[in-house]
């Protein structure tokens, strides 16, 4: 927990405020003196649209004002009986153009400030729920400045009002670190969309040589055999959220699928599928009840995972079948599935 001294300044006007008392009385009477008619006209023409402006905002919510300015554009010869009867709080046609004025100077600073925050919440989401790091209000505020200079409000300020309702609004706040855990940076590269078109770009003077019924992809799917969700509703503030399953090893990885799909969108016939045995081979019972389908070949490992033993079933049993001489196959980068040896082994030509 952190705690907080408070400073308090006495009030300074308290000690002189008996002695000016009378001072202050007699300027406001001068000042009542010399203030001309145009000002008193000015004040309450203010003093009139703070009123209006706040019986508005009281009255209607923006996305209500939004719905009835748009009716109104779709309907530009209706009466105002049609409009006030279709909206009951409406009193006067003015109400419209005071609407729209409305609108065009709050909704877009309300759509500005929501943006601010989702990209608030999503910055702090990675930061805490991924990376782990620690998170700070002046993070926060260093999010909040980032996205709105990105929206063109350099007006913007993230003040500490702004940064409390946040996190209200969100239930952050500042917890005890207990815990210490380390953090390793794998050495494996991580691609971007744009890697993904440029190496499609390089590949495409090889594809324009394959019809799209001879382009081939093929992807292992990993399943479990009983699914836990990552999130459940709770109560807020527990230290630990609990969930019950049956095993604790069928939440791990289970079975295998491999499917093949070609590049006219259609899923080809056959598929594999690996399936999870402690002895790695099915025993005599699982075989004498085990139903298999024509267009499944079935193996077992015992992780459930797939293997050079297993993907060597897969080229010779369901890719090879399938394809003829001529066909382009796209696999991941795999080191099993990278080795040519393999492939050639099932695919001499």
């Amino acid at each position: 927990m952190y705690s907080y001294d408070t400073l308090e300044f006495e009030d300074e006007f308290d000690e002189t405020a008996d002695e000016d008392e009378n001072d202050d009385e007699m300027a406001d009477e001068e000042s009542d003196d010399e203030m001309t008619d145009d000002e008193e006209n000015d004040n309450e023409l203010d003093d009139y649209n703070e009123k209006e402006h706040s019986y508005i905002r009281n009255r209607f919510p923006l996305e209500e004002m939004e719905n009835i300015i748009e009716w109104v554009d779709q309907h530009p010869n209706a009466r105002f009986s049609t409009i006030s009867h279709r909206f009951k709080k409406i009193k006067s046609m003015n109400y419209i153009p005071r609407f729209r004025k409305y609108v065009e100077n709050n909704g877009t600073r309300l759509e500005k400030i929501k943006q601010v925050k989702e990209f608030m919440f999503n910055e702090f989401y990675v930061k805490r729920t991924i990376e782990k790091e620690a998170v700070h209000d002046a993070d926060l505020e260093l999010y909040a400045i980032q996205k709105a200079r990105e929206l063109d409000w350099d007006t913007f300020k993230a003040s500490k009002a702004f940064i409390d309702t946040f996190k209200k609004e969100n239930k952050i706040s500042s917890r005890r670190c207990n815990k210490i855990i380390t953090r390793t940076k794998p050495n494996k590269k991580h691609f971007s969309l744009n890697d993904a078109h440029n190496w499609i770009e390089s590949k495409r003077p090889l594809i324009l040589k394959y019809s799209t019924n001879e382009i081939l992809n093929s992807n292992h799917c990993s399943f479990q055999q009983e699914y836990v969700p990552p999130r459940t509703l709770s109560f807020t503030g527990e230290r630990t959220t609990e969930v019950a399953v049956k095993k604790k090893y069928n939440t791990t990885h289970s079975y295998t699928v491999q499917p093949i799909t070609s590049a006219n969108g259609h899923l080809l016939d056959k598929f594999l599928m690996i399936l999870q045995e402690k002895e790695n081979q099915f025993g005599q019972r699982v075989q004498k009840n085990l139903i298999v389908p024509p267009n499944v070949v079935i193996r077992a490992s015992k992780s459930g995972k797939n293997s050079g033993v297993k993907h060597h079933v897969f080229l010779n049993e369901v890719l090879r079948p399938l394809v003829g001489k001529k066909f382009l196959l796209f696999l991941d980068s795999w080191k099993i599935q990278a080795d040519l040896t393999k492939f050639r082994a099932v695919f001499p030509n």
